[in-house]
C-alpha cells in the first residue's frame, strides 16, 4: 500500500547514513565494543547535536567576517572528530535541500535552522564552521537521563528493549522544550511594566 505524506520522512539511504556516522562517532569517543557499539548505533536519529536548536550561534558563526574574532573559537585537535563533524554538515545540508523534515526527525533540527545552513553554498558553510571545536556536542552526556537510556537499555541484547529506549530518547529530542528559553523568561517577565491603575478624580 503506498503512504501518501505530505511531509515525508527520511528514506532507507538517509538512516544507513545516519548509523554511519553514528558508529564512525561512537568509535572515536565511546569505550563501547563490539555488540554494543553496533545495536547504539542503529539508534534512529544522530547521537550528536550540531547545535540545531542554537540560532543565535549560528549567526554569529555564519556570519562574513572580514576580520578574525577577537576572541579566538576552540578548533578541534582531533581530526577524526573533524571529518566526522564535516561529514555530518554536509550530509544534513544536503538532505536539508531535499527534505528539511527529514533532518527535523534525524537530528531534532528546527525548519529555520535548516534554511539557515542551506542558504549558503557547502563550501562556504565548512569553510566557516569547519574547524570550529564547540560545534559538535554528544546527545549520550546531555540531558543526563537521555545519555543514561541510551547507553543502558539503549544497548541491550533484547531488540524491543533496544528499540524502546532508543524510541523514548528520539521522542524527548523531538519534544523538548529549549531551557534556554524559561531562562529567559523570567528575566522578560521583571521587564513588563505593571498593570496601570486608573483612578477616578473626585471633581
Amino acid at each position: 500500500m503506498e503512504q501518501i505524506s505530505e511531509f515525508p520522512g527520511p528514506n532507507p539511504d538517509d538512516y544507513a547514513n545516519v548509523r554511519v556516522l553514528n558508529t564512525a562517532y561512537i568509535e572515536a569517543t565511546s569505550a563501547l565494543k563490539g555488540a554494543q557499539r553496533g545495536r547504539l548505533a542503529a539508534a534512529p536519529f544522530l547521537l550528536f547535536s550540531l547545535r540545531e536548536n542554537d540560532i543565535e550561534w549560528w549567526t554569529s558563526a555564519l556570519a562574513d567576517q572580514q576580520q578574525g574574532d577577537l576572541m579566538a573559537t576552540a578548533e578541534f585537535k582531533n581530526p577524526e572528530l573533524r571529518r566526522i563533524q564535516t561529514a555530518a554538515m554536509s550530509f544534513l545540508w544536503q538532505l536539508g535541500r531535499r527534505n528539511p523534515y527529514a533532518v527535523r526527525i534525524l537530528s531534532g533540527a528546527t525548519i529555520s535552522w535548516c534554511e539557515k545552513i542551506t542558504a549558503l553554498p557547502l563550501l562556504t558553510l565548512l569553510e566557516r564552521i569547519g574547524r570550529r571545536g564547540d560545534l559538535m556536542t554528544s546527545r549520550l552526556d546531555v540531558p543526563v537521563v537521555n545519555g543514561k537510556r541510551l547507553l543502558d537499555s539503549g544497548t541491550s541484547a533484547r531488540r524491543q528493549v533496544r528499540r524502546s529506549s532508543q524510541l523514548a530518547a528520539l521522542q524527548a529530542l523531538l519534544t523538548r522544550t529549549d531551557v534556554d528559553n524559561y531562562k529567559r523568561l523570567p528575566a522578560a517577565a521583571c521587564n513588563m511594566s505593571g498593570p496601570l491603575r486608573v483612578l477616578d478624580k473626585k471633581v
